[in-house]
């Protein structure tokens, strides 16, 4: 299918990023019902050897270059992949055994913060103090999510590994940003999945899991499973390129924003979960850290936006 074809089907931007909001922030709270009964890294492998074969299908369909022709756009598809769907997906899975879905979706929306400050030495792009103090207030965010308690000890172990997956994430897109336009984004990202799930199965073999026996796994769980895999997986990565496409990666980047939201509705709605006070005071933090850090690039979406509602507004009226 041409780029040509894909732009005839019009649908709002906005509505896109709700939808993917949607389905990524209901994965945290499925994840957390697969890793109660399913060996974490084995599960996570599943996931994404499914949905890369899927994925790296649709590049084939739709575009006519699927493999890396030079060796840095092959090292760029290894890091992504070891990074972005390997450490990242082992550390969230394993991460989420410890934590609630909701806290987890509050730790992973730091992503475009540390994402932001990688960029300095990766892009050369260039921060100040307020960038900094966004990073702090990013920080101390995830730090008051992880706040004692009676389980304070097993809470930071899990927020713990999935901040530093969720650091590896944002090396990742960085890294994205680096290769896309040598290779197509879908291509890149379905190559990746593959290369992030063969590592999350060899380390699943190594470390000794071993899949339950089949009575003990419940229909919700294989329920949840699938939808990880194929509805937040395949489904919400090809969402994803068509709204970075639309939209941008700036305006793309609220979507980690949105999926705190979404998995604490889910967990209240279907597994009778409620969020605490500092997990909401830790989500604000982490949300004024990124508006601080990305203020710029945001400022100029917004205004973008702004610019074609008053177009199209003047052009209706000239109408009349």
């Amino acid at each position: 299918m041409s780029e040509k074809t894909l732009n005839r089907i019009r649908i709002p931007a906005i509505l896109v990023l709700g939808v993917l909001g949607l389905l990524w922030g209901a994965a945290f709270p499925a994840i957390e019902v697969i890793v109660d009964r399913f060996p974490p890294l084995t599960g996570a492998g599943i996931r994404y050897g499914v949905a890369g074969t899927i994925v790296l299908g649709y590049a084939t369909w739709a575009h006519e270059r699927v493999f890396p022709k030079t060796a840095s756009t092959a090292l760029g598809v290894l890091v992504v992949g070891v990074c972005m769907f390997g450490v990242y997906q082992g550390a969230l899975f394993v991460g989420t055994q410890h934590v609630s879905g909701a806290v987890a979706a509050v730790v992973v929306s730091l992503s475009p913060v540390i994402a932001a400050l990688l960029a300095v030495p990766l892009l050369g792009e260039s921060r100040g103090l307020i960038d900094l103090l966004g990073f702090v207030l990013g920080i101390a965010g995830v730090t008051i999510v992880a706040g004692p308690g009676s389980d304070g000890s097993t809470a930071a172990l899990g927020i713990g590994l999935i901040l530093a997956g969720t650091a590896l994430f944002a090396a990742g897109s960085v890294t994205v940003q680096i290769v896309e336009g040598r290779l197509a984004l879908e291509a890149l990202l379905g190559w990746g999945m593959l290369i992030g799930a063969s590592l999350l199965f060899m380390t699943a073999l190594v470390s000794g899991e071993s899949l339950p026996a089949a009575s003990t796994i419940s229909p919700t769980v294989i329920a949840s499973l699938v939808y990880v895999t194929l509805i937040a997986g395949a489904l919400g990565y090809l969402l994803y390129f068509r709204l970075v496409r639309a939209v941008g990666a700036t305006e793309t980047t609220l979507v980690a924003y949105l999926e705190p939201v979404f998995a604490t509705l889910v967990s209240i709605a279907l597994l009778d979960g409620a969020i605490a006070a500092e997990t909401v005071v830790g989500f604000l933090a982490v949300a004024t850290g990124f508006a601080l850090v990305s203020r710029a690039a945001v400022a100029s979406a917004v205004g973008h936006r702004y610019d074609r509602l008053r177009r199209r507004v003047r052009h209706q009226l000239q109408r009349f």
